[in-house]
């Protein structure tokens, strides 16, 4: 009995010490300086063999041939203006991310806390929103450097929520899913049930946010619930904002007026980012996968509905029972929309029309009893030399099963390509390219420009676990490279986002305790 306390007393103080060194250099700054996240304790003992491993050369690249993603006309640029890139939630970049050349690491960090979006600005600056549970606020930041360039106070999380039995981890409301629109504007919904269209400063103009208009939703959410407004993407037209709630109510938001219509799922919990389309928007709740559409004064309508296998409990590492996956769209209007089952024993990876929702195709992916999807998949259709879909579509998708005990999360391997074939009948094949054994435990990232899929992985034991940006090849699966961004839970991700910078040569995971970039070569 005492060993094992000394040994938990050991541990604690191998995980709390270096946050304590952070809170001190944070009381003791004038906020000017970037603080680096503090490594572990056994730092020094991590060779330097063991912080930079590559498997191929350098200048190893394979560009992937895809279907153009449309721009969405009310959104930044492609891709970057939202935790999964564009509005097709997508996952992918055009940009070559890092091929590992002189390779770099910069973090940042202001105590527990991290982003759970970073999206790119017109001059290439990022735009984050940071929360540590209780307090949020946007963030500006030096792409190379993470400096912070301005900041903006959004509303706290209220106590009640805080001590309301929602785990922090598992808060997703506060602008997690905030967008950044065409005009850099942060698109944020708040703790409050409000929406916040909040102007980011452009270069040159003084480092002010402003505050430009606020949306009370406060009154078009489920009464007497913990309900929170949690997405907020625009309509393709561009005269209203779609919303969704953790309850299971979806809303349309006419911009000029603020006239609020809302829809209630009954029964239903929606807990992923939803995708837009040039027709509607494609949300899926813990029971069904829905399109809807507005009539142009706002009024909803359900284009179809296809219910999924639930399962019967939410599984290890999930928060709720259902499907764990955002919504990705492949493809033009005549594609697929991509989503996973929350099915036993495996669960399934599942392509539907995006015309009516005809599922089309379903495959079982990883191990029986440890099979679990609770972020997103990255899909899209190939092209052929003239940029014409070839009806072959690529879907990866993670395994997050896993008993995680916050901070210490415990990934199962691995990630799984799936190929789906369109054929001139009209039906479809679809089967399992490659199987890794990789244990991705962040939001995973495809670069089109170089055909690297781009992982956040843990290694070593729990005492002073090592955390690597990976680099797999997106046609084989095999790893391309490793760089280790840092040892204990500061680097932990967390099952947070990857990001790519669309210029290139630079990709961006958000930790508990902050923000960490792996750069190629040196950057002014």
């Amino acid at each position: 009995m005492m060993r094992r306390t000394a040994l938990a007393l050991l541990v604690l103080c191998l995980w709390v010490l270096p946050f304590a060194a952070i809170t001190l250099s944070i009381m003791a700054s004038d906020g000017s300086a970037t603080k680096a996240i503090p490594n572990g304790l056994l730092y020094p003992l991590v060779p330097e063999s063991e912080q930079f491993i590559r498997y191929r050369p350098a200048d190893y690249s394979a560009p992937v041939a895809h279907v153009e993603i449309p721009q969405h006309p009310f959104m930044a640029a492609n891709p970057g203006s939202n935790m999964h890139c564009d509005a097709y939630m997508s996952d992918a970049y055009e940009a070559s991310g890092p091929v590992g050349s002189n390779p770099e690491v910069v973090s940042k960090t202001q105590g527990f806390g991290g982003y759970g979006t970073v999206a790119f600005d017109s001059a290439g600056r990022l735009v984050g929103v940071y929360g540590n549970a209780r307090d949020f606020q946007i963030e500006l930041m030096a792409p190379y450097t993470l400096g912070e360039l301005g900041s903006y106070d959004l509303p706290p999380r209220p106590w009640s929520r805080l001590f309301g039995g929602v785990r922090p981890w598992k808060y997703i409301g506060a602008g997690m899913y905030f967008y950044l629109d065409e005009q850099d504007r942060a698109v944020v919904p708040t703790t409050v049930n409000t929406v916040q269209i909040v102007q980011v400063p452009g270069p040159g103009r003084g480092e002010e946010f402003e505050l430009v208009r606020e949306y009370d939703l406060s009154g078009h959410v489920v009464p007497d619930t913990e309900d929170s407004v949690a997405w907020v993407l625009p309509d393709w037209g561009g005269d209203y904002y779609w919303y969704a709630t953790t309850q299971g109510i979806v809303g349309t938001v006419e911009i000029e007026s603020s006239a609020v219509r809302t829809l209630r799922l009954e029964g239903e919990l929606i807990e992923n980012s939803f995708a837009v389309g040039e027709e509607g928007v494609f949300i899926i709740s813990d029971r069904a996968m829905y399109r809807f559409s507005q009539d142009g004064d706002g009024d909803i309508t359900v284009d179809w509905r296809t219910e999924y296998d639930p399962g019967s409990q939410a599984k290890p590492g999930h928060i709720t029972r259902g499907s764990g996956t955002s919504v990705t769209l492949a493809g033009g209007t005549d594609g697929l929309v991509v989503i996973a089952d929350n099915a036993e024993p495996r669960i399934n990876l599942l392509l539907l029309e995006r015309s009516d929702g005809t599922i089309v195709c379903s495959t079982p992916v990883f191990e029986e009893g440890k099979s679990g999807t609770d972020l997103t998949t990255i899909g899209f259709e190939h092209a052929n030399s003239e940029g014409n879909g070839t009806g072959i579509y690529s879907v990866i998708v993670e395994n997050n099963w896993g008993h995680h005990s916050f901070p210490f999360s415990q990934p199962v391997p691995g990630l799984t390509r799936v190929d789906v074939t369109r054929h001139d009948d009209g039906t479809y094949t679809c089967g399992e390219v490659w199987t890794s054994d990789e244990m991705s435990v962040g939001g995973f990232r495809l670069s089109f420009g170089n055909g690297l899929v781009y992982i956040y992985d843990k290694q070593g034991s729990f005492v002073n676990t090592k955390w690597y940006f990976t680099a797999l090849d997106f046609a084989t699966g095999d790893a391309v490279y490793r760089k280790m961004t840092g040892t204990g839970q500061g680097y932990n991700n967390w099952q947070g986002s990857l990001f790519l910078h669309p210029d290139g040569g630079a990709a961006y995971s958000t930790t508990i305790f902050g923000l960490v970039m792996l750069r190629d070569g040196i950057y002014p």
